[in-house]
Parts: structure tokens; sequence; C-alpha cells
């Protein structure tokens, strides 16, 4: 047992490491405007290239539900110390990590790791009841009580609301109408909630059931492998965001943008004696209307005589996109033409450069300027929390690149105004320019990069 205690630490710690200091590492690349806190991180799916083009609008995931809310913890002491939101965003982790380690979408991650269900009333004979199975895809971690790890854990989840049975059902209603997100815009501070919570969970449940028949030592190291697998899926999603993402806020709209490389192909060698390669990168695109968040955090929410919209009518439709590419090449990018190597070499004196060191050159290849065409032929409709998410992508001539741009938006209506697509009559686009409900929501500049360039 305390040789298991040793591993359960360490890898408590590298855990935490990751959390707090490969989030900011990764950031170091990337653009981070008008944004709070810069150690963020997008956990999000792989890019699947049968998505390309493809558009949705999903609910953001911010934390618990109302039922969530209701509920208190008595199992888990690391979730008592940290506040109500903050473990729901922690648990938005878990679940995530559930998912993309092959858990059911199913399973009740808050009875496995708080012991609250979302089924049934905790209380003190059902608590922690799943806490003692071990399922594919968890990576709760059993720790003795540590000194050295020791706090004042008071409080409890959430905050406690009683609400009439009509309007928790209108709330589900309205939750159930879109799906939630897959990815989650998730904080060092969050992922260091979810290590916590996870790595304090019950080991066995104070009610055992029939399936819980595993000796404790067979379960500890069956959830050594789970964290193990969890560090690695951590070093994946710090690889797709470092130096390929940016986040911008601007007048409640959030957009974060990421890239990755799809493939590459040669096409030969041109008249110039150049090689023909190109790279074709696709991006997700991620437009949440935050002003449900912005409103939250304002000392002084506007008064029902200010004019101003309130919250759930508060939203924007996206009317179109201007986009700016550009290919890189960087001093430790090897040319592949003699002329080039020659260049390089030193054998011959390149007239720009006189033989010194190369800086990074960028160039422009493209600009798509369309304010009125919305994304991928979609002028979406999104009010507070919720989220409109495309794929697209672009092709260049080098490994690396980058791109920027806006998109052009209208704050509209929200019980008013619809969707539409390309074609559509939307009432925005005959606005003046000018108008004051018009605005651009930048998308920051965000990089294309191969993982593994290396051309002899």
């Amino acid at each position: 047992m305390a040789r298991n205690n040793t591993i359960s630490r360490r890898l408590y710690r590298i855990l935490l490491r990751s959390c707090r200091q490969g989030v900011g590492i990764s950031n170091k690349d990337n653009s981070i405007d008008n944004v709070g806190s810069g150690n963020c991180l997008l956990l999000q799916p792989p890019m699947d290239p049968r998505k390309y083009g493809f558009a949705k609008i999903v609910k953001a995931r911010r934390g618990q539900t109302p039922q969530q809310r209701k509920k208190s913890t008595k199992t888990n002491t690391a979730s008592s110390s940290i506040h109500g939101n903050d473990v729901g965003m922690a648990m938005e982790v878990l679940r995530f990590v559930h998912m993309s380690l092959g858990g059911d979408a199913d399973d009740d991650l808050h009875h496995y790791y708080l012991g609250v269900s979302d089924e049934d009333d905790s209380s003190d004979d059902s608590v922690g009841a799943a806490a003692g199975r071990h399922s594919e895809g968890h990576y709760t971690q059993f720790l003795d009580d540590d000194e050295e790890r020791a706090e004042e854990l008071t409080g409890t989840y959430g905050d406690v609301s009683e609400k009439d049975d009509d309007t928790e059902s209108e709330e589900n209603a309205a939750e159930d109408d879109l799906e939630f997100d897959e990815s989650i815009l998730a904080t060092s501070n969050d992922l260091t909630n979810a290590v916590r919570i996870a790595f304090r969970a019950p080991l066995v449940s104070p009610t055992p059931s029939n399936e819980e028949t595993w000796p404790k030592q067979t379960i500890i190291q069956r959830r050594h492998r789970d964290a193990i697998d969890v560090s690695n899926l951590l070093s994946e999603q710090l690889r797709m965001w470092s130096g390929r993402s940016s986040i911008s806020v601007e007048r409640g709209v959030r957009v974060v943008a990421t890239s990755a490389c799809l493939m590459r192909s040669s096409a030969g060698v041109g008249v110039s004696g150049l090689d023909k390669k190109s790279y074709k990168f696709a991006y997700r695109i991620r437009v949440e209307n935050v002003a449900d968040l912005l409103d939250a955090r304002r000392k002084e929410p506007p008064s029902d005589d200010s004019g101003e919209p309130s919250v759930e009518h508060r939203a924007v439709q996206l009317l179109g996109r201007t986009w700016r590419i550009s290919e890189c090449r960087t001093k430790n990018q090897k040319p592949s033409s003699l002329l080039q190597r020659l260049l390089e070499d030193g054998a011959l004196i390149d007239e720009n450069n006189q033989g010194g060191d190369a800086e990074e050159e960028r160039r422009e290849v493209q600009v798509v300027d369309e304010p009125r065409t919305g994304a991928v032929g979609h002028l979406p409709v999104l009010g507070p929390g919720e989220v409109f998410e495309y794929m697209s992508g672009a092709e260049i001539s080098t490994p690396t690149g980058q791109m920027e741009g806006c998109f052009h938006m209208a704050s509209v209506d929200f019980q008013l105004t619809d969707s539409a697509h390309v074609g559509n009559p939307v009432e925005a686009l005959s606005w003046a320019s000018n108008d004051e409900r018009r605005f651009e929501a930048k998308v920051g500049k965000f990089g294309f990069l191969v993982d593994d360039y290396n051309e002899d």
C-alpha cells in the first residue's frame, strides 16, 4: 500500500504540474486578447476531415445544471473546498476526459466522483455508491491521507435553491432544445480542480454492491493506469492548442480559433526549380455569445428602464467574415531546390540578405472579404450561452503560416430574429455600415504548423 501511495502522489503532482504550467507554456505563442486569464485551454476532439465544412449551434458547457446546483456533496473533500460553479466546470472537464477515453455518455459522473446523483437525491446511505467500481474511461485515483496535501476543507457543493416543478420543467425543456458542446474552454484552475476531485474520490462505496468484487489493490493499480492515460491525453490537448490558437472577446462575443494540418502533398518540380509542395490545414472556429457571463460580472447590472434589452434577449447574428492568410518561412526551414541550398550554404549571396541570417519571411497569400455571406453558408443567431462552431480550411505552400481576421456581427433581438442561410432575407444586412448595432468581432492571429516537419 505504501508503494501504491507513492505512485499516486507522483501521478498527482505530474498532472497538477501539467495543468498549472503546461497551459501557460502552451499559450506562449497563442494570441489571447481581451480575456481575463490567458491560462485557457480548449479541450476539443481531434479535427475530423469528414466534418470539413460542417457547422452547428450548441449550448456551451459552463458548469452545473439547475438540478446539480440543488444537490450537496458529502463524500469528496476536495469539492467541499471549491466554489459551486468551479466544481461544475471541473466536472465538465472530467466528463470530457471520460468520453475521450471511451466512457459512456450516460454514466453518472456526479455520483461517481461526488456522491451526487442526477436521478436520485443524495442521502447518507447512498453516497458514493458508484465510486468503488472501475469503468473504462474513469481515472479517479485513490490517495491515502497525506499531511503534505492536508487542507482545511469546508463548505458545500453549489448553492441550494428551491423552485417549483413548473419552472424547473420549463428550464429543462429549454436546455433540451440544443445539444451540449463537445468541447470545453477550460482554465488551468478548472483542470487543477478536476485533478483534485478525481484523486480524492472515494475508493470503495460505503454501500458495497455485487459489482464491487475487485480487491482494493487491483482498483488502485487500474486507476494508476487511468491516470497515465489522462496525462497522455492532456499532453495531446496541449500540443493541439500550442501555437495554433487564439481567443478574442468583443462586445459579448468570444471567438476561439484553432488549426491542425490535415495533409501534405507534392506536385513535382516547377520551372523555377522549386518543389511544388502544398499543406492543407483545417481550422475550427467557435463563435460564442458570452453576454450572460459579462452581465454577471458587472457591478451594476442594467436597470429595467435603461432601454437595454434583458440578457436573455441579447443575441448576435453572424453576417460575414474577413480573413487574411499568410505563409511563413522560418530560419530552420530547409529550402528544397539546389539554388536555395547554395544560397543558404553561402556559396551564393542573396542580394536581399547579403549572406546574413535570414529573418522569418511572412507573405500574405490570400484575402477573403465576405461581409455578407456568413460562414460556410450560415448566418446564425446566437442567444446567450450558445456557440456556433464550424470547420473549414486553407491550403498554403509552406509548412508554417498564420491566419487572422474578423467576423461581421450584428446585435439583434433573440425573440424576433431567426438564423438564416445565404440567400435568405436578413434584416441586419440592410442596416447602414455605421449603424451602432453592427460591429466586428476580431479573430486573433492563429498559426498553421506541421508538427514533424523535417525535409532533407
